[in-house]
């Protein structure tokens, strides 16, 4: 038995939602924008799962564009809402490489790109952000919640402030991490732009979603035949859509539930290293409850990861998107010294999860940094 704890990579697809794709592929398969009655019925049946999925993120009528998932909703927010050739972008340190590699590559075109500084725990140093935002200021990015260390940011306020500063400001926030993890109301936090994935909530890889709030204008990035309101063409991923309507509405249903268990997993692998010397929990307030970012004193995350793979564990050691880079950006944007920032193992918690298996996770857990010290010191 496999004990997954890198939830933040990817999750595992629920039966339910699995039924729901196999169905759209091998019945409902019919092409929405086709003229026959059945392909009629598939098209209502996608303006149906548009509009469950605003209801549940507080969203309005419309305002949610499907994309094939994170990467795509992050580029089509950077890329689809500037209109003017000159200006400057303000992102915060810790983006997700879907929005930091997108907006550096802005910077190759000649844009003004902004990176403001984070705290120690990963939060966004909201001064630092908005003393960035001035009257050239196209676009800002500030994440919801951090993908590596599991900071939660005021967005609402960070939007506050930005709009104040330049009204004209387009703002967007990754809720990759945060949909279906905390509470999430769209009209609440005011934001212009906002992204999700399917494959963070047990749905399947391949969609996603970016709100688009009225009155919000983007440049396509997808020429075809016009779906999604002309800002991304090509044929729907029907069941991907319907499936994942299902999966927001379960997950935001089960935040209360799964909040109070993965505030009781952390502690238990908290009490496990109690007596382990040499570790530090990356974030504790205003956190993620189903993200623990942890980095151990001069040992590699990525052994330890190997380590427990013995015990059929799976952990993270940070974002898998950023995976093939040697040097951790976040790391170095949270100040971790040189002892501890190879040093950092993500566990990310599921409704999958239970006591018995977070027990051997963190028993194992504090096993391996023990027996590696031990090696280390010959």
């Amino acid at each position: 038995m496999i004990h997954y704890f890198d939830n933040c990579a990817t999750t595992r697809v629920d039966d339910d939602i699995a039924e729901i794709l196999l169905r759209y592929n091998t019945e409902k398969y019919f092409n929405p924008s086709a003229r026959s009655t059945f392909s009629l019925q598939i098209a209502n049946e996608i303006a149906d799962a548009r509009n469950r999925i605003s209801k549940a993120l507080g969203a309005g009528a419309g305002e949610i564009l499907f994309t094939s998932g994170g990467t795509e909703a992050n580029n089509l927010a950077v890329f689809g809402s500037l209109r003017a050739k000159r200006g400057n972008i303000v992102v915060t340190a810790t983006e997700h490489s879907a929005t930091f590699n997108t907006v550096a590559e802005l910077k190759n075109r000649g844009y003004e790109v902004r990176i403001a500084k984070v705290l120690s725990d990963g939060h966004i140093d909201v001064e630092d952000f908005v003393s960035k935002v001035d009257d050239e200021t196209l676009l800002a990015c500030f994440m919801h919640v951090n993908n590596e260390s599991g900071a939660v940011n005021d967005i609402r306020q960070i939007n506050q402030l930005v709009k104040a500063r330049n009204p004209r400001t387009v703002t967007f926030s990754d809720g990759v991490q945060a949909v279906g993890k905390i509470s999430v109301n769209l009209r609440y936090l005011g934001v212009d732009l906002y992204s999700f994935a399917g494959h963070k909530i047990h749905c399947s890889k391949g969609i996603g979603g970016l709100y688009v709030k009225n009155g919000v204008r983007l440049v396509p990035t997808i020429f075809g035949g016009g779906q999604e309101k002309g800002y991304r063409s090509g044929t729907e991923y029907v069941g991907g859509i319907v499936a994942l309507a299902a999966a927001v509405e379960k997950a935001v249903k089960n935040i209360p539930e799964n909040t109070e268990n993965y505030v009781k997993y952390k502690q238990i692998v908290r009490e496990a290293l109690k007596n382990v010397s040499g570790w530090r929990e990356n974030c504790t307030d205003n956190v993620s409850p189903a993200i623990m970012s942890l980095a151990f004193c001069d040992i590699k995350g990525e052994v330890l990861l190997h380590m427990l793979e013995k015990y059929d564990i799976v952990v993270g050691t940070g974002s898998a998107c950023s995976s093939k880079n040697k040097q951790s950006r976040f790391a170095a944007a949270i100040g971790l010294g040189a002892d501890y920032s190879e040093g950092i193992l993500r566990i990310s918690f599921s409704k999958y999860n239970d006591d018995e298996e977070v027990t051997l996770l963190a028993q194992k857990l504090a096993e391996s940094v023990v027996e590696l010290r031990k090696t280390m010191l010959g």
